[in-house]
């Protein structure tokens, strides 16, 4: 890997080819983050839009809130994991977060069927667009009777992380371990979206395809249900392809409400 490669400067418009190889230019969606965010990739979002499918997830008109993660190093010591340690060159090299609205289970049902009936043509229009994702645990729960009212819906989190080879366990494999790590951070920034501050208090996690390195992927999570001070949220771990490599389920405590840190993503 070229290091000075990945620091360039990149402009405002990032650039796709097209069949033919002709030239596209991606116009950068609005977003939010600090200037000096620390990440490895000097441009995490231009970086990101230089890849097709994550082009295509970042400049849906569904999208809510895009946000340049981050990195820069705390005075007081702490998140120095994923700030320092998963914040380079061969582990985490860049990281752009952003919300979707997760339609009804009918609303959804519906979208299902025009999409099957269009042939999963990705370009079908509205009644036919690609479910959110295949997890279809991800997508369920919610609802008033799931404790999910309209002042803060459970929202779909998704963050696009850039890997590196230093993440691996099996030579150009991602690490179990740091797979669970992804899910965890991934699924306590949902969390946040419902609560002041919440620990992880159980997770458990299928692990379904391996991850290869180094690569993009997008980590989803969402709150299904909230109770009191515990809240339930599912995570995932998808490829390009939208092809499922591993799900989680986790349960969260909400147990320092008066404190402002959140989680890293």
């Amino acid at each position: 890997m070229n290091p000075n490669r990945a620091k360039q400067a990149k402009p405002a418009n990032s650039q796709q080819h097209d069949q033919a190889g002709q030239t596209l230019a991606v116009k950068k969606p609005k977003h939010s983050g600090p200037d000096k965010h620390d990440q490895y990739i000097r441009d995490p979002l231009a970086h990101f839009l230089s890849i097709p499918w994550a082009a295509k997830a970042l400049t849906d008109p569904a999208v809510l809130d895009i946000v340049v993660s981050d990195r820069t190093r705390l005075a007081t010591g702490e998140q120095q994991f994923v700030r320092s340690i998963l914040s380079s060159e061969t582990t985490v090299r860049a990281c752009v977060t952003y919300f979707l609205r997760v339609p009804s289970q009918q609303q959804q049902e519906r979208k299902k069927t025009l999409f099957s009936a269009s042939g999963g043509h990705h370009g079908a229009g509205e009644g036919g667009q690609q479910p959110l994702s295949k997890s279809k645990a991800l997508l369920q729960g919610g609802g008033p009777e799931n404790g999910e009212g309209p002042e803060k819906p459970f929202l779909l989190f998704n963050a696009l992380l850039d890997l590196g080879e230093d993440l691996c366990g099996f030579k150009g494999t991602l690490h179990g371990g740091a797979l669970v790590v992804l899910l965890d951070e991934t699924m306590c920034a949902a969390a946040d979206n419902q609560s002041s501050y919440a620990f992880t208090a159980t997770m458990t996690t299928k692990f379904l395809k391996p991850v290869k390195l180094p690569g993009v992927v997008v980590v989803r999570s969402r709150v299904i249900k909230k109770e009191g001070r515990k809240i339930w949220v599912r995570g995932s771990i998808e490829d390009g392809d939208g092809n499922l490599m591993a799900e989680s389920e986790a349960m969260l405590v909400d147990k320092a409400p008066n404190r402002l840190v959140k989680s890293n993503l």
